[in-house]
């Protein structure tokens, strides 16, 4: 069993949060790096500090495309069964984003605004959740000006007709161009290492930062065969320690139960990197004209080519796409910018991209 920190060292994130904290100065002000998380949700977890006056959470500009009528995206903890379906799986990934609580759980991005979106009640999205996904895409893009768009939650175009996943790529290619860096889960098939796992939509667009999975032995540890090299980068997916909300219990939460798996994990590490690299470099980045897409492709670009290298597979993968590796926290903000010259913009419109 690996430490219950190992996927924070593994990335070393908290070395590279020290070098943000000197830029942030004695106030941790993140400066107007916002990240829309796309999932079910969030709870009244005590990690999120929502009851202080800098929460992690910023609940009042966050939507709930379940419950329209409900004035936040508070995930209800009242569903279960059908494919995929994860009552509190906001809370989880949402709270190893960004979690504070000093002597019981810290995230990786210790208190970055994130603004919560309610899409879905299963990791699995089908038919009106993926309309939801894409709403919630727009949304942070155009009225909330979301810098990062995190997605642990992903389709097999089997599960969506061809005018649903169009839809959902037209809103991806919307933030592409606005410069929005949009992070996606690579998917798995879970709890059978025998079985291929199929990428997943959004993750699995190129205009996307898709991720998969590694284990605390620095290897792959599920199968990309299908459309692998819509990854980019890796980062931990297995044995992640996480924060929980139970249907039933007292909010807010005060425990931090039991061990997360899955690339909905190594997504979340990769949009707390964004975050890290937007607060060190966003003046630079401005200034010296990496606008639209050409913000996502330097961060793609960095990702590459700081990236540690992968110790090998678990699983019988097939080799993982060529430049790949690990994700570097501290190595991605200390490294300069790539060359404006150097970037290449993704041709390929998300819109079509559907297989």
């Amino acid at each position: 069993m690996p430490s219950s920190n190992w996927h924070v060292g593994a990335v070393r994130a908290r070395e590279a949060m020290i070098e943000v904290q000197k830029v942030m100065g004695p106030g941790g002000d993140w400066d107007g790096v916002l990240i829309a998380h796309c999932d079910t949700g969030y709870t009244n977890h005590a990690v999120f500090n929502l009851a202080s006056a800098r929460p992690s959470l910023l609940v009042d500009l966050g939507v709930n495309f379940m419950e329209p009528a409900a004035t936040t995206a508070l995930d209800p903890l009242n569903f279960g069964g059908g494919l995929g379906t994860a009552p509190g799986h906001g809370t989880r990934t949402g709270g190893a984003l960004c979690g504070n609580l000093a002597g019981t759980y810290v995230g990786l991005a210790p208190s970055v605004p994130v603004v919560p979106y309610r899409v879905t009640n299963s990791v699995v999205l089908t038919g009106r959740t993926i309309l939801n996904l894409a709403a919630a895409i727009d949304h942070a893009v155009d009225r909330n000006a979301a810098d990062v768009i995190s997605i642990s939650l992903g389709v097999q175009s089997v599960f969506g007709n061809v005018k649903q996943m169009r839809v959902l790529g037209r809103a991806v290619d919307r933030a592409y161009s606005a410069g929005v860096i949009v992070v996606g889960a690579g998917g798995q098939t879970k709890d059978a290492p025998e079985l291929v796992a199929f990428d997943v939509y959004p993750g699995r667009f190129s205009r996307v930062i898709g991720v998969g999975g590694i284990s605390a032995d620095m290897k792959m540890c599920f199968d990309y065969e299908v459309g692998r090299d819509s990854i980019d980068v890796w980062a931990p997916a297995d044995d992640i320690r996480r924060p929980n909300s139970v249907l039933g219990q007292p909010e807010p939460f005060m425990d931090v139960a039991g061990q997360g798996d899955g690339t909905s994990y190594a997504t979340v590490h990769v949009a707390a990197a964004a975050a890290m690299w937007l607060r060190v470099h966003g003046m630079a980045l401005a200034a010296g004209g990496y606008l639209g897409w050409k913000r996502v492709e330097a961060f793609r670009s960095l990702l590459r080519s700081t990236k540690q290298k992968l110790a090998g597979n678990r699983v019988r993968a097939k080799a993982p796409p060529a430049g790949t590796g690990i994700l570097d926290c501290l190595a991605l903000i200390q490294a300069p910018l790539p060359a404006l010259s150097s970037l290449k913009e993704s041709k390929a419109l998300a819109e079509n991209e559907i297989h």
